[in-house]
């Protein structure tokens, strides 16, 4: 902490534009998550707000974690306790529901606090780089809708970022004399046991350390031998591992001793005999087309739910629609003008009304979450290259270049994702949830920030491929602005 708040004051003594405008971006950030949560008609669209503050509530009663407990809400029983002991702690302080949003914010404060030491660290020079990832996650639609509500989601990706800082941090520090440090292996490794106990996805950054430790362990023993490689990694991995462990080894190890899982989920209790459809075949309503990018036009057209099944439920459509726009109509539609139109998600009849029914959503707000998606799957293109740039530089330059961990963190979240949706017993695009994929915004920024720097340095040594690294920087820019402005117009626009 005392290192941090000296990189904070070095970095504000040596203040530029390039610090207002990072700072601006974030505040922004800031501002759009606050209103929010102060404007969010929770009990109406918030996203399971109902059974979390069920959970809270039953938290305040008992001060222990679920555990499967009969009397708590089936679908929070299975979750850890750190988000809802911290609920507890405040509706215990001020009984204000909506106090509760101030965890979602906390995660954004530390997802953008862990990018920018990445950025600073990795980056220091390339200013516009650095802005250009700063400000998309900022102003991501997605996260700014999650991040001003009530659930677990944003404080469990703002703990997960900074595992993946912390691991990233011990990507580059293996390749040194001295090794990986003591206080990377241990920000880990208590950043990995408080993601756990916010949300069970957390065991995600515990398969990518070991890969990580033991990758990097491996680098070492062809040229120095097993000796090097214990003292300058592995050693440090046994105290990540035992600095999770003091965290979440005794959730973790109640859930081996009494239910045979380190953290079991709901459906993992239940049996055919209780649940008829878990006696059916794991491939039985997952036709092929589910996870490919087929079906578009629907989502295209009007990026909102009808229903569980209309459109028809596609992973691909479904999560980059929910990145760029309120697919599940929760919070932001609330422009003023009609038309309306209650034929979404969790209407009544699907017929056209003057009435301000809570579940009506404007037309125009819709046309404009059309126009933010027809946005920001450009910028979609552009995070998935450069996450595979930074994963193919890693390997070609031998750890010299790009990341490993950035890269390889999106790909491992939207792979158990989709084993997820494809093995949960029960349809519907509710399963395809976008918000589950928020822990993968900020390693996805930083990919964008590193492979723009790159194009950054090009534009600068090279005068042939001046122009046209200059001209994707723009573009890049110019779109996260259009996205920036449409968002805030969204918000507060009449």
């Amino acid at each position: 902490m005392v290192r941090l708040l000296a990189k904070v004051r070095e970095a504000w003594r040596r203040r530029t534009v390039w610090t207002w405008l990072l700072l601006g971006v974030t505040v922004l950030g800031f501002l759009l998550r606050i209103e929010h949560a102060l404007t969010f008609d929770h009990l109406q669209r918030g996203s399971d707000y109902t059974v979390h503050l069920l959970g809270v509530r039953w938290m305040q009663s008992h001060w222990r974690p679920f555990f499967f407990a009969p009397s708590v809400e089936y679908q929070v029983r299975s979750y850890p306790p750190l988000w809802y002991f911290l609920s507890a702690l405040i509706l215990s302080i001020k009984d204000n529901e909506r106090l509760l949003s101030i965890l979602s914010i906390v995660g954004f404060a530390l997802r953008q606090l862990a990018l920018w030491l990445l950025l600073r660290a990795a980056i220091p020079h390339r200013r516009l780089s650095q802005l250009a990832a700063m400000a998309i996650h900022s102003v991501l639609p997605l996260a700014v809708l999650i991040d001003g509500k009530v659930n677990p989601e944003s404080l469990h990706s703002g703990l997960f970022a900074v595992g993946i800082y912390a691991l990233w941090r011990i990507e580059r520090e293996s390749r040194s004399v001295a090794g990986v440090r003591w206080s990377s292996a241990l920000l880990f490794g208590g950043a990995a046991g408080l993601t756990l106990l916010t949300k069970s996805t957390g065991a995600l950054l515990v398969v990518i350390g070991a890969a990580v430790f033991g990758f990097q362990s491996l680098r070492y023993l062809p040229r120095l031998g097993w000796r090097v490689a214990v003292r300058r990694v592995l050693v440090r991995s046994l105290a990540a591992a035992a600095a999770w462990s003091a965290i979440a080894g005794f959730w973790v190890g109640t859930n081996l001793a009494r239910f045979h899982h380190p953290f079991p989920h709901v459906w993992d209790r239940e049996t055919a005999a209780t649940d008829p459809v878990l006696a059916e075949p794991l491939f039985y309503r997952r036709p092929l087309g589910w996870a490919l990018p087929f079906e578009w036009r629907q989502y295209w057209h009007f990026p909102v739910l009808h229903s569980d099944v209309d459109p028809r439920p596609n992973f691909w459509a479904t999560e980059i629609t929910g990145t760029w726009s309120d697919i599940y109509t929760r919070g932001f539609c609330r422009l003023q003008g009609g038309p309306y139109t209650d034929a979404v998600w969790g209407g009544r009849d699907g017929v056209m009304s003057d009435d301000s029914d809570v579940w009506n959503v404007r037309k125009r707000c819709a046309s404009l979450m059309a126009s933010l998606l027809h946005v920001g799957v450009w910028l979609t293109l552009a995070a998935v290259l450069a996450l595979g740039w930074c994963g193919w530089q890693q390997l070609r330059s031998f750890g010299v270049r790009g990341s490993l961990v950035l890269s390889g963190v999106p790909v491992l979240c939207t792979v158990s994702f989709m084993w997820f949706a494809l093995a949960y017993p029960w349809d519907g695009s509710a399963v395809l949830n976008p918000r589950y994929l928020l822990p993968q915004a900020m390693p996805m920024s930083a990919c964008l920030g590193l492979a723009l720097a790159e194009l950054e340095t090009a534009a600068r040594r090279r005068p042939c491929r001046s122009l046209a690294a200059k001209g994707i920087l723009l573009a890049t820019l110019g779109l996260i602005a259009v996205v920036a402005v449409l968002l805030i117009y969204e918000r507060f626009g009449s």
